[in-house]
């Protein structure tokens, strides 16, 4: 699965067949095509009424490919100039130039070779006219000298302007390759020798905490969205900052100039240029952050909801780019009086459909729309993004015809999105169709029971659950759950007798009784349930809006799977001397797999009264704790938790929170607040569905 995105990087690879400056050459040998843009302009004996357009490419005229194919003065008039400056290149580029640029059209080859041309030319003699520039509309039809002036002003302006479209490429290459190599480069660093001690006292510092006191996994006031954490802001600053610089540097002008009348244009072409490239190359990181199948989730310790911040503020960036690119093409073309041409023109509807719909998402994706209806969001949002790139590839195919490589840009981020569908697709194929057993647990929790899912025992994952029956006329949803394997929920030991607002002690018991020891003849379905599964996966589904409102009892419920995935990397926390976990509510679900992974565990759960009957389900495993505190009907304090935790002297601790968001997010302010002050080392892991 670790190849899942690796179209992200097939762009990187193909740069030197793709981009501009990259393997593909615009003006290259650039005298030669200063020759041919001073000529270009010229009407020729042959030119009709049948003007050839020529893919919008600089320095098209309105004459056809077939009449410069046979115009001797065409052909000997371009031959002169380039024998005279192009003194310093090989005679078979010049060659393969004549046969790719004189008529226009590789397909419509001239009547003579370059050396034939200059057979020709040495026949009639040296020219002794220049054209006429003066004229209205200046005609070919002789051998014409080139002005020396008029040549350098074409041959400076082509140099500059293939400069820039190569700064453009390159600063495009850097932003993804930074946007991606960043989270990479940060996890690698964490593991030379002398980063542990050092990072022991960053992380309480620069980034478990909230930028914005303690919000992060429940939305700050008014909805206006979820803040970063101090550890993410920093990647967010710099990846601003880096567009901020890529789009501002780099510019070089060059007047007179054949293209822009002055300075401030050719200034506002670059930069219209460079926002729209720049909007490329996020396109791709956009899409990999928000995929299930992110190739980072393996190759970094950063977490699933982290990448989905990212995704987040990614496309923020992406979209100001899109709309400054958008705003200055609009102005520029105010400015030079070709506004209203261009605005009919189907390349520039195209880029006006992109554009809006970019708009469209900025706007529904806030988190007041998200929580309307997330199911209407998500369904809206795949659908403007694909009018997004489709758009995009039109505004370029349209404009260019594949000339420049822009394409590029939009089939990585293609490929990027149908790599992580397809997984998604296959994931699901490799799990096959499985049947649920659906036991109502409370009056609004349901648990999902899955047989024969041979999963690794691995904490700290989740699986998207569909349920493709209960609602046929949306098959597609799914939703993210804990995976708890179901052998865990067999644990033997101690169960417990009564449970008010704390954990108690009781006489131990064997949830599989011995019929043959016991006398026991009949056995309840809930203890026939859990001696007779051998391998499975359970869910705990809290009953919403959505999908999920329709689950209720059920022997054998259609069910399929993608997962499982990763939700942050453990490692850290399972390396302490000490781990803790607290839950609230439902939350429990997210923490029950770290139990078997660490020998010194202490459960702290807050549960409301009417979850009542969670707990009891939950009791063969809660059971085989040695320390546990269950709270029902009463919250946790959680500062007293962690300074407890603190007083025993354990040297490293982790703490592993899942629940509400003010839950969450109280112990994250904790941790941090108290892995700054003392001398315990604190590890922290958010199990938190925020998405």
């Amino acid at each position: 699965m670790k190849t899942a995105t690796l179209g992200l990087f097939s762009l990187a690879i193909g740069e030197a067949t793709a981009l501009i400056g990259y393997g593909i050459s615009m003006y290259k040998p650039n005298c030669a095509f200063a020759c041919r843009s001073h000529f270009a302009s010229a009407m020729l004996s042959c030119s009709g009424d049948d003007h050839f357009q020529g893919a919008h490419s600089h320095g098209a005229g309105p004459t056809s490919p077939d009449c410069r194919a046979g115009d001797t003065a065409w052909l000997t008039t371009l031959a002169y100039c380039i024998n005279s400056t192009c003194t310093d290149v090989a005679p078979w580029r010049l060659e393969q130039y004549w046969a790719d640029k004189c008529t226009g059209d590789p397909s419509v080859q001239p009547k003579w070779t370059y050396a034939e041309a200059l057979v020709e030319l040495e026949k009639s003699g040296p020219p002794t006219q220049e054209l006429d520039e003066e004229a209205e509309m200046p005609v070919l039809n002789f051998t014409a000298l080139y002005n020396q002036q008029s040549w350098e002003t074409a041959r400076g302006t082509l140099f500059h302007f293939e400069y820039a479209e190569t700064m453009h490429s390159r600063y495009g290459i850097v932003l993804l390759v930074i946007g991606f190599g960043t989270p990479v480069f940060l996890t690698l660093l964490g593991y030379l020798p002398f980063m542990s001690s050092l990072l022991d006292k960053l992380k309480p510092r620069f980034v478990y905490p909230s930028l914005v006191g303690a919000y992060h996994v429940r939305a700050l006031p008014f909805n206006l969205g979820n803040a970063p954490t101090i550890g993410q802001t920093w990647y967010i600053a710099m990846f601003l900052v880096l567009n901020i610089v890529l789009t501002a540097v780099g510019y070089r002008s060059y007047q007179p100039n054949i293209y822009f009348a002055n300075r401030w244009e050719e200034i506002m072409g670059y930069i219209s240029a460079r926002t729209g490239v720049l909007a490329f190359a996020l396109a791709p990181l956009v899409i990999l952050c928000s995929g299930r199948n992110n190739i980072l989730l393996w190759l970094t310790n950063w977490s699933h909801s982290t990448y989905m911040l990212l995704h987040r503020w990614v496309a923020r960036i992406f979209a100001l780019q899109v709309i400054l690119h958008s705003i200055i093409e609009l102005e520029l073309y105010r400015a030079r009086g070709d506004l209203a041409t261009e605005q009919s023109a189907p390349y520039w509807v195209w880029g006006i459909v992109a554009t809006l719909a970019v708009v469209i998402m900025v706007v529904i994706s806030t988190l007041f729309f998200r929580k309307l209806s997330y199911e209407i969001f998500l369904i809206m949002h795949i659908i403007l993004a694909v009018f997004v790139l489709v758009g995009s590839w039109y505004h370029v195919e349209l404009l260019f015809q594949r000339k420049w490589g822009y394409e590029y840009w939009i089939y990585a981020a293609c490929a990027v999105w149908f790599a992580d569908r397809a997984l998604r697709l296959l994931r699901v194929v490799k799990n096959g169709v499985r049947r649920a057993e659906v036991t109502a647990v409370t009056e609004d929790i349901v648990r999902v029971d899955i047989k024969n899912v041979r999963w690794d025992a691995v904490p700290g994952r989740h699986t998207y659950a569909y349920f493709p029956m209960l609602d046929p006329l949306r098959p597609w949803e799914n939703h993210p759950f804990s995976v708890i394997p179901t052998a865990l929920l067999m644990s033997r030991g101690h169960s417990m007798a009564s449970r008010s607002g704390s954990s108690s002690s009781s006489e131990p018991q064997n949830p599989c009784p011995d019929v043959e020891k016991s006398g026991v003849t009949t056995t309840t379905s809930e203890q026939m349930r859990r001696c007779t599964s051998t391998s499975g996966i359970s869910l705990y589904v809290r009953k919403s809006t959505g999908m999920t409102k329709a689950l209720h009892s059920h022997a054998s419920l259609l069910t399929l799977l993608d997962g499982p995935y990763p939700n942050n990397s453990t490692a850290s926390v399972l390396r302490t001397d000490r781990l803790v976990l607290i839950a609230g509510g439902i939350g429990i679900t997210g923490i029950l797999p770290f139990i078997a992974h660490h020998s010194n565990v202490k459960l702290f759960w807050s549960v409301k009264q009417s979850a009542g009957g969670l707990v009891t389900d939950l009791e063969g495993v809660l059971s085989s704790l040695k320390e546990e505190q269950v709270a029902v009907g009463a919250r946790l304090d959680v500062d007293a938790v962690l300074g407890g935790e603190a007083e025993v002297g354990w040297k490293r601790i982790g703490v592993v929170v899942c629940g509400p968001g003010g839950l969450c997010d109280d112990v994250r302010a904790g941790v941090a607040r108290r892995g700054r002050a003392g001398s315990v080392v604190w590890e922290l892991d958010v199990e938190a569905f925020s998405w």
